[in-house]
C-alpha cells in the first residue's frame, strides 16, 4: 500500500501541470510593446470585476498575455451552441476536426477584436502619431499570439496534466482571491465572507447531487434493471453562469451606450446610460435577469431534451410510466427547467446579495465579486477532486496492466 500512496502517474501530472501554471506566471508578467506601466501604479489595489480577471488575463491588460483563456472559452462556447442546436443526425455527421477549425477561426476572430478594443484603453509611453499607431498594432499582434500560447498551454495541460483547461482560470482565482483579500481590512470582508462560506458550501452541495430521472433498457433484464436512470445535477452546467454573466451584461451596457450617443437628448436612453451597472438598481436587476436566461438557456442546450428524447427513441429505452417520442421530451423538458430556475435562483442569491448591500454601504465596492469567484473556485475544487481520484484509481491497476 505504501509503495502505491503517491502513484507515479499521478505525480508526473500534478508536476507537469505546476510547469505549466509556471509558464503562464511568467508570460503574465512580460509588457506588451510600449505600454507606461507607471501609469498603472495608481491602480493597484483598485476595484475590478474580478470574474472578468479569471476569465481574462492579467487585471490591468499590460501583459502578453492580457486576453487570457477567454477568446478560447467564449469561441468554444459560441460552438458548442451551434452543435448543440443541430438534431441527432446532422451532430454525428459533424467531424471533430471541423468543429476545431471552427472554434479556432472564431477564437481568431474574437481574440483580434478583444486586442483592439483593449489597445483603445492602455497607457502607451508615445503619444498621438505613427509612434502610437505602430505600438498598438504590435500589441494586437502579441495579445493574439498570447492567446493562441494560452490556448496551447491549456491544451497540453488537459492532455498530460491535472485540472484540464480550466487551470489557467483556476490561477487566475487564486491570484484575484488573495490580491483582494490582501488589500481589504478584516473588518470589511465579515459580512462577505459569511456569504462567500456560504456560497462554497451550498456549491458543494449542488455539484455532487444529482436528480434522476428512472428508466427502462430494454437491453437490461437483470438485478440492475431498477437501477438505470438519467442524472441531472442539480447545477446542470457547473460554473459557466457565473463565468459568463458578468460578460453577457456588457450587451444591455453597450446598447444602452450606443442608444445614448445616438441620441443624446433622449432622457430615457440617458438614464438607461447612467444606471445600466452593477452599483445602480436597474442594472443589478437586468445581471439577475441575464444570470437566469444563461442558466436556463443553456441547461437546455448542453441537456438538449430533444435529442435525449431521439436518442432513447431510436435505442427503444424509454423513462418508466411514459411512451417514447414527445411524452418524453415534455418530461424531461418541465425537469430541466426546473432544475435550471432551482440553480439560477441559487446562484442569483449569493450574486445578487452582495451587488444589493454594497448599495447600502455594507460591503466594499472591490469585494463584492468574491461570493462568485469562490462559487467557480468550489466548482473547480470538485472537478479537481473526481480527477485525481480517478487518476489515482488507475495508477492502482497499473501493476496488473
Amino acid at each position: 500500500m505504501k509503495k502505491y500512496f503517491f502513484p507515479k502517474t499521478l505525480i508526473q501530472k500534478m508536476l507537469f501541470t505546476l510547469i505549466i501554471m509556471a509558464i503562464y506566471l511568467i508570460g503574465r508578467e512580460l509588457p506588451i510593446y510600449g505600454v507606461n506601466l507607471d501609469a498603472y501604479e495608481s491602480l493597484r489595489g483598485s476595484a475590478d470585476d474580478l470574474i472578468m480577471q479569471t476569465i481574462g488575463g492579467d487585471r490591468y491588460k499590460t501583459s502578453i498575455l492580457a486576453l487570457g483563456i477567454s477568446p478560447y472559452m467564449f469561441s468554444t462556447l459560441f460552438i458548442q451552441m451551434a452543435v448543440a442546436l443541430k438534431n441527432a443526425d446532422s451532430k454525428s455527421h459533424t467531424s471533430p476536426k471541423k468543429i476545431t477549425r471552427a472554434t479556432l477561426i472564431l477564437m481568431l476572430i474574437w481574440a483580434i477584436i478583444q486586442a483592439y478594443f483593449t489597445t483603445r484603453v492602455t497607457f502607451y509611453l508615445y503619444g498621438e502619431g505613427l509612434q502610437l499607431m505602430l505600438a498598438k498594432l504590435i500589441s494586437i499582434v502579441q495579445m493574439v499570439t498570447g492567446a493562441f500560447v494560452i490556448l496551447w498551454l491549456a491544451t497540453r495541460n488537459g492532455k498530460y496534466g491535472i485540472g484540464g483547461q480550466t487551470i489557467l482560470i483556476y490561477v487566475n482565482i487564486l491570484d484575484s482571491v488573495v490580491n483582494t483579500v490582501r488589500d481589504t481590512a478584516l473588518r470589511d470582508l465579515k459580512v462577505i465572507g459569511i456569504i462567500s462560506i456560504a456560497a462554497v458550501l451550498v456549491t458543494i452541495i449542488f455539484e455532487n447531487t444529482e436528480y434522476r430521472i428512472p428508466m427502462q433498457r430494454i437491453s437490461i433484464h437483470n438485478i440492475y434493471s431498477d437501477k438505470n436512470y438519467i442524472p441531472i445535477k442539480l447545477n446542470p452546467i457547473g460554473m459557466m453562469p457565473v463565468m459568463f454573466s458578468s460578460a453577457f451584461f456588457m450587451l444591455p451596457v453597450y446598447i444602452s451606450t450606443t442608444l445614448n450617443s445616438l441620441l443624446p437628448d433622449n432622457k430615457f436612453f440617458e438614464y438607461l446610460y447612467d444606471n445600466m451597472n452593477t452599483e445602480e438598481p436597474l442594472g443589478i436587476g437586468v445581471y439577475i435577469v441575464v444570470l437566469y436566461v444563461i442558466t436556463i438557456v443553456f441547461s437546455f442546450v448542453f441537456i438538449s431534451p430533444k435529442n435525449l428524447a431521439e436518442s432513447l427513441q431510436k435505442s427503444g429505452d424509454s423513462i418508466t410510466g411514459l411512451r417514447a417520442g414527445k411524452n418524453t421530451k415534455s418530461y424531461i423538458s418541465k425537469r430541466v427547467l426546473i432544475i435550471s430556475i432551482f440553480s439560477a435562483t441559487f446562484m442569483g442569491l449569493f450574486l445578487g446579495m452582495p451587488l444589493v448591500l454594497q448599495l447600502n454601504g455594507m460591503v466594499p465596492k472591490d469585494v463584492m465579486s468574491l461570493p462568485s469567484i469562490m462559487i467557480a473556485l468550489a466548482s473547480i475544487n470538485c472537478n479537481l477532486y473526481r480527477e485525481l481520484r480517478a487518476v489515482k484509481d488507475y495508477d492502482g491497476y497499473v501493476p496488473f496492466i
